[in-house]
């Protein structure tokens, strides 16, 4: 990023000792260069710096946390704390911020307890905007009757009456050529060094190549490397993520830490769960049904592949849907008799 510190920008080099160190929380950064250097590499490729990461991340300081997630944060951040985290005064800021994105605040209605689900409600701008956020209060296991009675009220009042809905056609991405892609590739050397790097294509550090346009993100995604896949496969367009899939052969260590993975769209996750060769394995099912993100009837049709330890575990996993957590609970206590 613009302006950032030498000692940061030693870290985004990839100098490992110092990635740990930041990892661990302990290196000298404002909150607002640690916070998202520890995400970035809480969802990297190395297993011990990111398992770091996530642990000082899950114990930070919520002081410390509290206003750059109210004021400073970026969507990623605000993700990665909204599904990782359980504190009420972390999952406030997210929820009180006016730019949070409103299928990120549809998928925290599912888990909110009562006093968090009263302050979602006063965001009617939100609902108006995403009513999804009504529906995914009603799906949450401890909604209160104060919040069902405002939803009838929002449905009444707040919200549009029948409303024919518009379909809109898929917009056509452009195809890009060789050239046309070397020089995007040109023009993205020029913006900030932010994440890791990729040697084998691009050169380009995952920030950079974020910053790609479409038509170049999908040229990429046919035949990239496996550091480049990764990156893509984590993108927020599901257009480039999905063509990673498609047109590239995944190994299957790849394809659990994808099917595991919080970052990646919906569209991957439901995409693995049809592949003949990938769901039969069964760590891939397990990552799978694990995964918040997976959608809810992908993993109900999956959970009975798992085995009765697998199932106990699951049946106490609070991030995932109460429908899921519920039948595995009923498949395990048929399971063990």
């Amino acid at each position: 990023m613009a302006g950032s510190s030498p000692l940061l920008e030693q870290v985004r080099s990839g100098n490992r000792q110092l990635q740990l160190l930041a990892a661990e929380g302990v290196l000298p950064l404002p909150p607002e260069e640690m916070i998202p250097l520890q995400v970035d590499l809480a969802q990297g490729l190395d297993p011990e710096v990111a398992a770091l990461a996530r642990k000082s991340l899950r114990g930070i300081d919520v002081r410390m946390a509290r206003p750059y997630l109210e004021r400073g944060a970026t969507e990623e951040v605000l993700s990665w704390f909204a599904e990782e985290t359980s504190h009420p005064v972390l999952i406030e800021a997210i929820v009180r911020r006016r730019d949070t994105p409103r299928p990120l605040l549809a998928r925290l209605a599912r888990r909110l307890p009562p006093d968090l689900q009263e302050i979602l409600l006063l965001r009617q701008d939100a609902i108006v905007e995403q009513p999804a956020i009504l529906e995914a209060l009603e799906e949450n296991p401890e909604v209160s009757t104060y919040t069902l009675r405002r939803i009838a009220e929002y449905r009444e009042h707040l919200l549009p009456r029948e409303r024919t809905p518009v379909v809109r056609a898929p917009v056509p991405t452009e195809e890009m050529d060789e050239e046309e892609l070397a020089e995007a590739i040109e023009t993205a050397r020029e913006l900030p060094a932010v994440g890791e790097l990729e040697p084998e294509r691009t050169q380009l550090t995952e920030g950079q190549i974020r910053m790609l346009p479409v038509p170049a993100r999908l040229k990429l995604s046919r035949g990239a490397p496996r550091t480049l896949r990764l990156i893509l496969l984590r993108d927020s367009n599901a257009q480039v993520a999905v063509s990673v899939i498609v047109n590239n052969s995944l190994s299957d260590q790849e394809v659990e830490q994808v099917a595991s993975s919080r970052s990646v769209v919906e569209e991957v996750l439901g995409l693995i769960a049809k592949k003949r060769d990938w769901i039969g394995k069964y760590n891939v099912v397990k990552a799978l049904v694990s995964n918040p993100r997976t959608p809810t009837g992908t993993a109900l049709r999956l959970v009975p592949r798992l085995a009765v330890r697998d199932l106990r575990e699951l049946s106490r996993d609070r991030n995932i849907p109460d429908a899921v957590r519920s039948t595995a609970l009923r498949l395990y206590r048929i399971k063990q008799q």
